[in-house]
């Protein structure tokens, strides 16, 4: 009895905490952008030629967790739709959240990311344009691994479905693993979920989820898997301060090294234990701050608020706009006497208030809003 009134609970449960911490995530990347100019990143993104230590520690502390957790998240609440309805409404919401808003977006931003990169970079529009930069998917990528992972899931159930009419006892092994998502990973002391990544991220040779799509897709099966084991999300509440702590500790060493490993593998050269270590530390602050910052999520936000669901709405255009607003607003500062950090306060501040007032203005209430959140209840 017990048992059934636990699983009505959750079926009808609402994650306040983390619908936030979604929000936040996604809202962050005006943060992580804003950091670029003002530390080498070796050519890919313009810069001032200054070296900020703080903002290179902001940007490194967001970017260890930051997508991560986001693949998690997406794959829990892709969890949650399967779960609560249906394969085919988890497919029809992915077209309708993901694909439609990808299809009316990556465009506009592909065409206006090389022209304010090429300003960037030598002060005006049009001069240092290169052909491939149209078609740079930029920040959007994520939406992009999102639908192939509907298409992966999708092939994976009819494949185990049809197993399961012709041979049923392969059919039930072939739709086990997505069903439970690799049941073993699930333990309060995510050790194997660690291995694994760090031998994926070893084997595939990229610790970056945007080059790294298996390391991605195993972030994402973990968070789908995550959703039937209620168990888990309250062993996160319980152990969220340990988890941080265990994060913060491993992230502290990683700041160390990070910049030897940088050094060493841009000279040519290769230090095999380091950069072993670099990969473990990696892993371990992604999966450590993910369980701590979904513990703590639904342990603190456990009702509706309106202003966190203002926050939480608001999110999905922020993450959208804002990489065209943050560069073009930080460029336009490269000459500004102003410190790195007073600059990058500036792009924050003025990039969070466009994003959010043209939310307010053009989207929250109008078919933009519609299609992005949903109808409001």
């Amino acid at each position: 009895m017990g048992t059934v009134s636990a699983k009505l609970s959750t079926e009808h449960k609402r994650f306040h905490g983390l619908d936030a911490l979604r929000a936040v995530a996604m809202s962050l990347g005006i943060l992580l952008h804003a950091t670029l100019p003002y530390f080498d990143t070796s050519g890919v993104w313009p810069s001032q030629g200054t070296n900020s230590t703080i903002l290179w520690g902001l940007f490194e502390f967001i970017h260890i967790w930051r997508m991560p957790l986001f693949f998690v998240l997406s794959g829990f609440f892709a969890g949650l739709i399967v779960q609560r309805r249906s394969w085919r409404a988890f497919q029809s919401h992915r077209v309708r959240r993901i694909a439609l808003p990808l299809l009316i977006f990556a465009p506009l931003i592909a065409f206006a990311m090389p022209h304010i990169f090429s300003f960037g970079w030598v002060g005006n529009f049009t001069d240092l344009i290169y052909p491939e930069m149209y078609f740079n998917p930029w920040h959007l990528w994520f939406l992009i691994y999102l639908l192939w992972f509907v298409l992966l899931m999708s092939i994976w159930r009819i494949i185990s479905s049809v197993f399961s009419r012709v041979i049923p006892i392969v059919g039930k092994s072939c739709h086990s693993p997505v069903k439970s998502s690799l049941t073993a990973f699930f333990s309060k002391v995510p050790l194997l979920f660690v291995i694994t990544l760090v031998i994926l991220m070893i084997l595939l040779d990229s610790t970056e989820l945007h080059e790294n799509s298996v390391v991605s897709f195993a972030y994402f099966l973990f968070g789908y898997g995550l959703y039937s084991r209620q168990n888990l999300i309250e062993m996160m509440k319980q152990y969220s301060h340990l988890y941080l702590a265990v994060g913060t500790i491993g992230f502290a060493l990683y700041l160390y090294i990070a910049p030897q490993v940088t050094k060493i593998y841009t000279s040519g050269q290769e230090d095999p234990g380091l950069g072993l270590l670099y990969v473990i530390l990696k892993g371990t602050c992604a999966v450590t701050f993910s369980f701590g910052l979904i513990g703590l999520a639904e342990a603190k936000i456990r009702a509706k608020n309106e202003k966190v669901r203002l926050i939480a709405d608001s999110s999905y255009w922020i993450y959208l706009i804002h990489l065209p607003i943050v560069t073009l607003i930080s460029f336009a500062m490269f000459k500004s006497p102003l410190p790195a950090e007073i600059k990058f306060l500036i792009a924050v501040i003025g990039t969070s208030t466009i994003s959010f007032i043209t939310y307010q203005l053009f989207v929250r209430k109008t078919f933009v809003g519609v299609l992005l959140n949903g109808r409001r209840l």
